[in-house]
């Protein structure tokens, strides 16, 4: 039997899909190790559908499986397409968490696939045992199409043909030990991933206990977390380390990492392959939404190199109840915070827009309050409406007036099998009982301001400095948004395209955005239109436009403060030509090259590393300085690997930045240089 899964991505614009195939590998596994069919099983995985294409031309499988998710779901239907054209008798499969819940709307979605022979629904998240049923049932029936449709198939869903009735198999339970799934490291499935640019991906634990209706994870299938044991997760490990570029990070699809005292262990092993390889460098998961104690106790062990992500969605009460959502007191989160900054260590607070029951102000608010627990930034998520998720059902949508508007999934078209184009899109609130479409660009633009500026203390120094004198974060930042006519021009006029595109880029219905999308196919492959347009800007803010970004940031600063202390401002002068020094910027290439020297009446870096307890009038140098500067050549062999793979335009950077911590983005002040200068 040949059986191809495939996990595809969008790549004509930048990889969209960065991690390894986890999911269609775990298939894989377990049908090898659990289904014999008489012919043998030869199993191959796909992520890149220009791979999947020319397998197809070269050899049909028997049977084909799809995963759907909200960014590549059209991308699988045109390769069921293309298959099918081949060969009609090609079973094909699809499974993932973009499923409806309510029955009619799943019926309604099966039968607008008609490429689509069987929908593998297993639990949600967890497909194995559904995915073996059927492979299983295709073996009994020797491996016949026709065979499979003579009846249902526990964890199955699918249309019979003749009568539109929708066939239904019975429930398939969890797993409660998941290395009953054998491990798709150990079993070489994984291996020609090693050498792509992709960055592995583990899941330790399966489960959310949480019921947050905006998730697709909080259905009551997937309340009760079910774990890999440690040894499986050390021996895939200790495969991982041998065998990866060790400048790659390390992914975990984990909805809780931290939370669990199992992962304590796990931490405790990443640090002992920290100090052995210097790998895993960074990272990239969801920590838990409560339990901070543990969670600081992991991200110690992890020696930083783990952020702590505070998913917190909204701090107004009457939002938490319609999402049925408990968060942790603001003064616990602040406590925590303070111990992650006491630890040297990052974490990042995360609202979505447009909740049910959020206003602008309560937004505003929570954003104010969550910079003043000590996050080193703010996220502002837009809501969508998921399949699987149960604010997507109707009876939600009408009870929050929740108005919503289509757009494409960023980067995610292309023309693959042929001169169709395909085009994922997503389904965006924009609008509700207590948030207006003007609410919605204001805050948008504030968020585009929040994430140049107050991101991963790239710019604390200036902000200290503000702190310092009675401002705080929230206020320079609400302030540039109340003044951008006082912004540079080519500053001003990037948030004026954003708030453009923003508008642009929404459609009332996903059949005209698909139309418009076929109309500027070219400007959106390349980048000119469309991507995330708060990553892309944000790039230009941060990479492309870095003069003007520092002036914007010292007027508003100043602004605030009033012209009177002169010192005052000669010293937020000297910290905004230490930033034109130290930070790297578009191009690349170029600058990783240079290394200025940094005229300096005061010793900035010096006030940094004190934790800034003594004020920077403290920390002037007697006459003015020059001190070299560098940068890592760690850094610079990881960012040149990176622009290799995902190019510097705005969407490419905004891909692997994500990876990085911003700080890695700056040229180091030469140490020797600087002591000699202090000392004298």
């Amino acid at each position: 039997m040949r059986l191809y899964l495939a996990d595809l991505g969008h790549n004509l614009v930048t990889a969209t899909s960065d991690t390894y195939p986890l999911g269609v590998a775990n298939l894989a596994a377990y049908a090898r190790e659990y289904a014999k069919p008489k012919s043998g099983l030869e199993v191959s995985l796909y992520r890149d559908p220009q791979e999947l294409k020319a397998a197809i031309d070269a050899a049909v499988p028997d049977v084909i499986g799809f995963a759907s998710y909200a960014w590549n779901h059209q991308l699988a239907l045109s390769f069921a397409d293309y298959v099918k054209a081949r060969n009609p008798n090609v079973v094909t499969l699809m499974g993932g968490p973009n499923f409806p819940l309510t029955e009619a709307e799943q019926a309604s979605w099966m039968q607008d696939m008609p490429l689509i022979d069987i929908h593998v629904r297993g639990p949600t998240y967890e497909g194995e045992r559904a995915f073996l049923n059927l492979i299983n049932r295709y073996i009994e029936v020797g491996e016949r199409r026709e065979g499979l449709f003579e009846e249902a198939i526990d964890g199955s869903l699918y249309v019979d043909r003749k009568t539109g009735e929708i066939i239904r198999g019975g429930e398939v339970q969890r797993m409660r030990d998941l290395d009953e799934i054998p491990s798709p490291y150990l079993g070489g499935f994984m291996d020609k991933f090693f050498h792509t640019k992709l960055f592995a991906l583990m899941q330790l634990a399966r489960g959310c206990p949480f019921t947050c209706t905006f998730c697709n994870s909080s259905v009551k299938s997937n309340s009760k977390v079910f774990r890999h044991s440690f040894e499986r997760t050390k021996a895939d490990l200790d495969y991982i380390v041998e065998r990866i570029d060790r400048s790659s990070p390390l992914c975990f699809a984990d909805d809780n990492f931290g939370m669990y005292v199992q992962d304590e262990e796990v931490a405790d092993y990443l640090g002992h392959l920290m100090d052995t390889y210097d790998w895993p460098k960074y990272i990239r998961t969801t920590t838990g939404k409560n339990r901070g104690d543990r969670i600081i106790k992991v991200m110690r062990k992890a020696k930083g190199r783990l952020p702590m992500t505070s998913s917190v969605q909204s701090l107004n009460p009457v939002v938490l109840k319609n999402i049925k959502r408990d968060n942790i007191s603001l003064d616990t989160y602040s406590e925590v915070q303070k111990e992650l900054h006491d630890q040297g260590m990052q974490s990042y607070g995360e609202l979505i827009l447009c909740m049910p029951g959020e206003t602008k102000e309560s937004f505003m608010k929570a954003v104010d309050d969550l910079i003043e627990t000590g996050v080193s930034r703010v996220a502002a998520h837009q809501l969508m409406l998921l399949h699987g998720a149960p604010l997507a059902n109707p009876e939600s949508r009408k009870e929050f007036g929740l108005r919503t508007k289509h757009r494409i999934v960023a980067r995610c078209l292309g023309r693959y099998t042929g001169d169709e184009t395909v085009v994922e899109t997503e389904e965006m609130v924009v609008e509700s009982s207590d948030f207006t479409f003007q609410d919605y660009l204001d805050t948008r633009a504030f968020h585009l301001l929040l994430t140049i500026f107050f991101y991963e203390d790239n710019f604390q120094e200036a902000f200290q400095f503000a702190r310092d004198k009675g401002v705080r974060p929230y206020l320079v930042v609400r302030h540039m948004l109340e003044h951008l006519e006082k912004a540079p021009k080519k500053f001003r006029q990037m948030i004026t395209d954003y708030l453009e595109e923003n508008q642009s880029e929404l459609f009332d219905t996903r059949e005209a955005c698909v139309e418009a999308s076929t109309r500027n196919y070219d400007g959106l492959i390349s980048g000119e239109l469309g991507g995330n347009l708060l990553s892309k800007y944000s790039m230009i803010g941060r990479f492309v436009l870095v003069q003007e970004a520092l002036d914007f940031l010292g007027a508003s600063i100043a602004d605030l403060l009033g012209d009177e202390d002169r010192e005052a401002t000669a010293m937020l002068d000297a910290i905004i030509g230490f930033y034109r020094c130290v930070m790297l910027h578009v191009p690349f290439r170029k600058t990783l090259e240079e290394a200025p020297l940094w005229q300096t009446e005061y010793d900035i870096e010096a006030w940094r590393a004190s934790d800034y307890k003594r004020p920077l009038s403290e920390f002037r140098f007697g006459q003015r300085r020059e001190i070299p500067t560098e940068v890592d050549q760690r850094v610079k062999s990881v960012l040149l690997s990176r622009l290799d793979s995902f190019g510097e335009h705005p969407s490419g950077l905004g891909r692997f930045t994500r990876t990085m911590f911003a700080t890695d983005f700056r040229r180091r002040v030469g140490a020797e240089a600087a002591h000699e200068a202090r000392a004298s």
